[in-house]
């Protein structure tokens, strides 16, 4: 059972100091999944690889995060959420130093299932306490901090690695060192954060099948919103793998610090599309869908005529639609779960997200092999739009259109 109810001041206090704590080391761990995304154009020549082990490489770490979430992330249900926050970054140190050590592909892919398994673990653990930490009638800032902690840290990845690689000596090591260091303080301030599950047991470990709420009205609520995370998390996944090379290649931007922060522009936008709509709007059925699919339209348009301008417009429009997919589901998942196992559906609530990474990321990894590279982002675009449209039809027919309040709770 979750702490919630019924809590003294100072523990109160301590309560409001660890939330932000969390979301902090929400934030750094997420950033370690995006900090190798504009280095691969030093390891390829280096290492000898192409655009599908590219992809490879990123759907390893997505494999990571899902196996995380199938085998540990719902733990933390029983055995406590500050164990496996602490544990999480114990395998981000591990996953660090393998980068660091990294001279052929086999360690980079090591480097990046050991990352996805820390983001498993983190993505659900944390979400889970944002919202225990928080405390009745502070839904909505739970949901916001977690959606913003997950789509900001990704963000500041790419940047921040973009700018060690253009202004530091070395950037394949510099910026994993100081990743390294930064863990330090993380795990220190997970433990001064009060643990939010009574009665912690000890952790039995099972595979688990996704779980679903038991209320057929609200597990379809539910996998509206999961079929809607797909869908936006494919155009992540795309950003965070082929897109570097794309703009390297393709548009000729010879900046890795601009294209790290092309990519990060993405997540940026995505933020700030959560933090600057009012919960209400969250209501309209378009209102995430549409500009994802108008992005991803643009970036066709720019890939068949290589035009930056259309692909910065693209990204713009991406941004908006998967910030709002994402918060809404972050949002609904938040009030469907059961208080005593709200890591669990968290948990399926990130597996359809990292689906949407893995099979069509690597789709389109094999795709590039056999046809031309502009006809297999055609086909991604055509799936991923009509799975982002069709979950509008979806929500009407779940009965899924009425307006939330400000605790992300149905209105």
């Amino acid at each position: 059972m979750s702490v919630v109810d019924d809590i003294p001041a100072a523990v109160s206090r301590r309560a409001k100091l660890g939330f932000w704590l969390v979301a902090a080391v929400y934030v750094l761990a997420m950033l370690g999944g995006t900090l190798p995304v504009p280095l691969y154009v030093f390891w390829a020549p280096r290492m000898g690889f192409g655009p599908f082990t590219t992809t490879v490489i990123f759907a390893i770490y997505a494999l990571g995060v899902v196996v995380s979430l199938l085998l540990f992330a719902s733990l933390s249900d029983r055995s406590g959420r500050r164990p496996l926050l602490l544990a999480s970054l114990v395998v981000l140190a591990a996953s660090t130093v393998c980068f660091l050590m990294a001279r052929d592909v086999g360690l980079l892919l090591l480097a990046r299932f050991l990352c996805g398994l820390a983001t498993g673990v983190t993505t659900a653990t944390a979400t889970a306490a944002l919202e225990e930490l928080a405390g009745p009638g502070h839904g909505r800032r739970a949901s916001m901090t977690a959606t913003g902690a997950n789509l900001g840290g990704l963000g500041l990845g790419t940047v921040i690695a973009g700018l060690f690689a253009q202004f530091i000596p070395d950037p394949t090591h510099l910026v994993f060192w100081c990743y390294l260091a930064a863990l330090v303080p993380a795990a220190v301030a997970i433990a001064c954060t009060p643990e939010t599950v009574r009665s912690p047991r000890r952790p039995v470990l099972t595979v688990r099948r996704p779980t679903l709420p038991a209320d057929r009205a609200k597990r379809g609520r539910f996998l509206s919103s999961a079929a809607a995370v797909f869908a936006a998390f494919a155009v992540n996944g795309l950003f965070s793998s082929l897109v570097p090379g794309f703009l390297h290649d393709t548009l000729q931007v010879r900046s890795v610090a601009a294209v790290g922060a092309e990519v990060g522009l993405l997540f940026a936008v995505a933020l700030v599309a959560q933090l600057a709509t009012p919960g209400r709007w969250l209501a309209s059925p378009v209102l995430g869908p549409v500009p994802l699919v108008i992005g991803v339209a643009m970036f066709e348009t720019a890939l068949w005529t290589r035009s930056l301008p259309a692909f910065v417009v693209g990204t713009v429009f991406a941004g908006i639609g998967a910030g709002l997919m994402f918060r809404r589901g972050v949002a609904v998942t938040a009030r469907l779960a059961d208080p005593d196992r709200r890591a669990d559906l968290f948990a399926s609530y990130f597996l359809a997200a990292y689906a949407g990474t893995i099979g069509p990321t690597l789709a389109l990894g094999l795709l590039d092999q056999v046809i031309n590279q502009n006809v297999a982002t055609l086909l991604l675009a055509v799936g991923v739009g009509a799975i982002a449209l069709a979950t509008t039809l979806t929500r009407a027919s779940v009965g899924d259109t009425h307006g939330l309040d400000e605790d992300g709770r149905h209105a």
